[in-house]
């Protein structure tokens, strides 16, 4: 008896325990496989992002933008513009031989270095022109005109007024001033599916009550709200600014940022220390592109790195004029010629099926103003694209062929430095994305 009962209990024992792991190892078994599901669901790869992550990285679309330094038109240049028959201006010529270029690019920027006036057009000292010149570069291929600069005041505050409202009406883009004060200080382009970001802004003078000089010539009250102005003796004001337009740029989606920064001293050939430092706090706010204007004349390019944003920014400190009167014959001014050259400057962004958008590479096209006496006498101004992968006698360069090699050299001889180092890390970092 006493043995059976032991037996009996010996079974409900094996019994017991035999449950009790059963349950251990079940428990065990959902509390590993609700751990695992709650990684995947709580991480960036759920099953469908890792089928998607898993094929090749692939190019989803690549844009080129392409810049160019100041549209100066100097009095002569009105006279020459000037068709007797016909009492109109037209100023096409000048852009004969670069439009093929302009036109090859996704999106093109120039600067307008002065104002749109109705009628008593001027060069030096107040630059008034014809709207005929937006027609003209229109034409060309510009899709984005720069208004922000030291002659933005010279037709007044009706001319700053007019200069909005006729580049609105005939459909192009513009930054730098604004025809509304609720109007972004920025332009958001999405080009092929990339979004970019493009601010300019000029030095200027900003008194206490906000009124916003450039050149001595003070902005109207309601004018200095339509005006992207930064002093120099208040540049921490600026950077407060730009901080918050690019976090709400970033917000709204943008990829990469361009800023286009009116600033320097004219005709000197290296950047002065304002503009290193305030590019260099550009960097640190996360700007991708600095292209300056100003000094008339071009100015080295370089890479700044900085370890607050993580950024390489590339910037060109000045891309000198596009087009002026300003002649190396000419006294007082500058006489080596480095006012005659200019530069297509582009810059190349690609987007990827992962979402990443890179600067994919710059490219600098060198230019020169060419001044030439027509068949009727008179004066032609043309930019001439100096390709070297040309034919230049096609340029209609006549006896300045030597004129326009000298100017090849000096562009070269600034840019080429700043150029190989950009594409250097530029390729470094593309190595880990397809062609």
């Amino acid at each position: 008896m006493k043995v059976n009962l032991l037996n009996k209990v010996k079974k409900v024992k094996w019994w017991f325990w035999g449950l009790i792991g059963a349950v251990i190892i079940g428990a065990l078994y959902l509390a590993s496989t609700n751990f695992s599901s709650w990684n995947i669901s709580n991480s960036s790869i759920t099953k469908k992002d890792a089928s998607i992550s898993s094929e090749p990285v692939h190019i989803v679309s690549n844009i080129n933008i392409g810049s160019m330094g100041d549209l100066l038109i100097h009095a002569p240049m009105l006279v020459a513009s000037f068709d007797k028959n016909t009492k109109q201006y037209n100023f096409e010529k000048i852009f004969t031989y670069i439009k093929p270029y302009i036109e090859d690019l996704d999106y093109a920027v120039i600067n307008l270095e002065g104002t749109l006036a109705k009628d008593n057009y001027s060069g030096y000292p107040t630059f008034k022109y014809p709207d005929n010149i937006i027609d003209c570069a229109k034409n060309c291929g510009f899709n984005m005109f720069l208004t922000a600069n030291n002659h933005s005041n010279d037709g007044g505050p009706s001319g700053f007024a007019r200069t909005a409202d006729i580049l609105k009406q005939k459909g192009v883009d513009f930054t730098g001033t604004r025809v509304n004060k609720e109007d972004a200080k920025y332009v958001i382009k999405d080009i092929k599916g990339i979004k970019i970001g493009v601010v300019n802004y000029t030095y200027g003078e900003i008194s206490e009550n906000g009124t916003a000089s450039v050149n001595g010539i003070p902005s109207s009250r309601e004018n200095s709200k339509l005006f992207n102005v930064f002093d120099y003796k208040k540049l921490e004001d600026f950077y407060n600014e730009q901080a918050d337009i690019i976090a709400e740029m970033r917000e709204i989606g943008v990829d990469k940022i361009l800023y286009y920064m009116h600033w320097g001293e004219e005709y000197q050939l290296k950047p002065n220390d304002s503009q290193q430092k305030i590019a260099q706090k550009l960097c640190d706010l996360g700007v991708d592109v600095i292209i300056g204007g100003h000094p008339h004349v071009i100015q080295p390019m370089d890479i700044i790195h900085s370890d607050v944003s993580d950024k390489d920014t590339v910037c060109i400190y000045s891309l000198g004029n596009a087009v002026s009167n300003q002649r190396k014959e000419r006294k007082g001014i500058i006489n080596s010629g480095h006012t005659e050259d200019g530069v297509i400057f582009t810059v190349s962004f690609t987007k990827y099926s992962d979402g990443t958008v890179l600067t994919s590479g710059v490219k600098i096209l060198p230019t020169w103003v060419n001044l030439y006496t027509g068949e009727a006498g008179e004066k032609v101004y043309q930019i001439v694209p100096l390709d070297k992968s040309k034919d230049w006698n096609t340029l209609n360069l006549k006896n300045n062929l030597e004129n326009a090699s000298a100017s090849y050299q000096r562009t070269m001889w600034l840019l080429e430095p700043g150029f190989k180092k950009a594409n250097d890390l530029i390729s470094k970092r593309l190595e880990i994305y397809p062609d």
